[in-house]
């Protein structure tokens, strides 16, 4: 009983000394102007991986992606499977009021709206990306492969968080209507 009351007084000690040392949140970190774009992203490489390709319109994401080159490489689609091998860069550009200190850029082979297939999360780096500033990454680097039900897959690319002071930020996803069965 007294070692359950013991581990019981370190824990809460533990908890009240690791609260009062964190900082306070900043309601205003995540709060950032966003630069309205109404240009679509280029994409080269392949004919096939370009016409697989569709970067999710993101308009609050304060990154945003101006290219993406696919060169080197490839996805195969037969009897109901896919296999591919992602090399790519990506231009991105700062359309925000405030310094980036971090994103991920995600791209995925995909069957369904879930985005369940494999891909690639790449860390944009943590350098600082000044508003308007535009910087271009090695952002591919994986392959694998998957279901492809009618040997029908898509290449979706988006950004996946954002970091700014004192924020990580995940960017809302515009898909398309006709991805939900819609008509």
């Amino acid at each position: 009983m007294k070692i359950l009351l013991c581990s019981a007084a370190v824990s809460l000690l533990a908890l009240s000394a690791a609260s009062a040392t964190q900082q306070p949140e900043d309601p205003a970190s995540c709060r950032f102007k966003v630069s309205e774009s109404n240009a679509k992203p280029t994409i080269t490489g392949p004919e096939d991986i370009v016409a697989l390709t569709y970067v999710i319109e993101q308009p609050d994401s304060p990154v945003e992606i101006v290219s993406m080159d696919f060169k080197d490489s490839f996805v195969s689609v037969a009897n109901e499977r896919f296999t591919e091998e992602l090399r790519c860069t990506a231009r991105v550009r700062n359309r925000s009021d405030q310094s980036i200190r971090g994103f991920d850029l995600e791209a995925f082979v995909t069957k369904t709206l879930g985005f369940g297939g494999p891909g690639f999360s790449s860390p944009g780096g943590t350098q600082n990306l000044a508003p308007g500033q535009e910087v271009e990454i090695r952002a591919c680097g994986g392959g694998g492969n998957g279901d492809a039900p009618g040997n029908h897959v898509r290449l979706v690319v988006f950004i996946g968080t954002v970091a700014t002071d004192g924020c990580v930020y995940v960017p809302s996803k515009r898909l398309p209507r006709r991805w939900l069965g819609a008509s």
